[in-house]
């Protein structure tokens, strides 16, 4: 090697690449975590391009490149607002049904508004407990930059990205989500998920208009001490920082795991 000291600063990790591993029900960190961990010197950005199915996953990256086409030439990240997409309104629904309104979404809507975003743009709602139906959540929007939800500690269930419980219009290609699930970065789980949020039919979009491009998610209980910064993810994305950069400085347990390009930004 030339330069033998010099190391990666993002790795990417493809579809069917293990995110986690489990023996004799024993919880251990996300694989992401575990190669950061282990990474000789500066340990780099590490993120999944991962979905449910491959097409799941080759939409994904047809996205990225459409969006790569539309924005100014020769830039290495990619961002949707710098070639004009209107990705301009936050959603934070704080409803939830057993945590005592922590506020988590809270902190998200003071971050995004420190990063300069109008109180126009901003949408919340906190109802605690949770009213048992969608008619206390945020189920529609337009034009997302960022989501959050407790999903299925709420009314919304573990399926509310693609029953029709949340949907959105508009310009709804480039957002990013973060939720208090346990669960939210297995395959297989009754929580909101992943594979879910980039599914075709996700968030009311069709042939997969209105998927995210940016998740945060735990391959195992985090805890809710532990979860994610919710006010560093979306308060960071809102300045103009690069998804794995929002994702890794939101980063609370080992359990951690981001799904997305690493080098997109709003």
């Amino acid at each position: 090697m030339d330069n033998p000291t010099k190391h990666p600063q993002y790795l990417v990790l493809f579809f069917d690449v293990p995110t986690r591993i489990e023996h004799y029900s024993v919880e251990f960190p996300s694989v992401t975590y575990l190669l950061y961990s282990a990474y000789p010197g500066a340990a780099p950005f590490i993120t999944y391009i991962n979905a449910g199915t491959l097409a799941d996953c080759t939409n994904y990256v047809n996205k990225l490149a459409y969006f790569a086409a539309s924005a100014p030439p020769g830039k290495l990240i990619i961002s949707a607002s710098a070639g004009g997409y209107g990705n301009t309104n936050y959603y934070f629904d704080d409803t939830e049904g057993g945590y005592d309104g922590k506020g988590l979404g809270m902190a998200g809507v003071q971050a995004v508004l420190q990063a300069g975003v109008s109180s126009n743009s901003i949408a919340y709602t906190n109802v605690y407990p949770d009213c048992g139906s969608l008619a206390c959540h945020l189920t529609n929007g337009t034009n997302p930059a960022g989501y959050f939800c407790w999903g299925i500690h709420s009314a919304l269930g573990g399926d509310y990205a693609t029953n029709g419980a949340v949907q959105w219009s508009g310009q709804a290609s480039w957002w990013i989500i973060a939720t208090i699930e346990s669960y939210n970065g297995r395959r297989n789980t009754s929580h909101g998920s992943f594979v879910k949020w980039l599914s075709p039919n996700a968030f009311g979009g069709t042939d997969y208009s209105n998927t995210p491009v940016g998740a945060l998610s735990n391959v195992e209980e985090p805890y809710l001490p532990t979860t994610h910064y919710t006010a560093t993810y979306f308060g960071l994305w809102a300045a103009g920082k690069s998804f794995a950069f929002c994702a890794w400085n939101a980063r609370h347990s080992p359990y951690f795991q981001a799904i997305g390009d690493p080098l997109i930004t709003k």
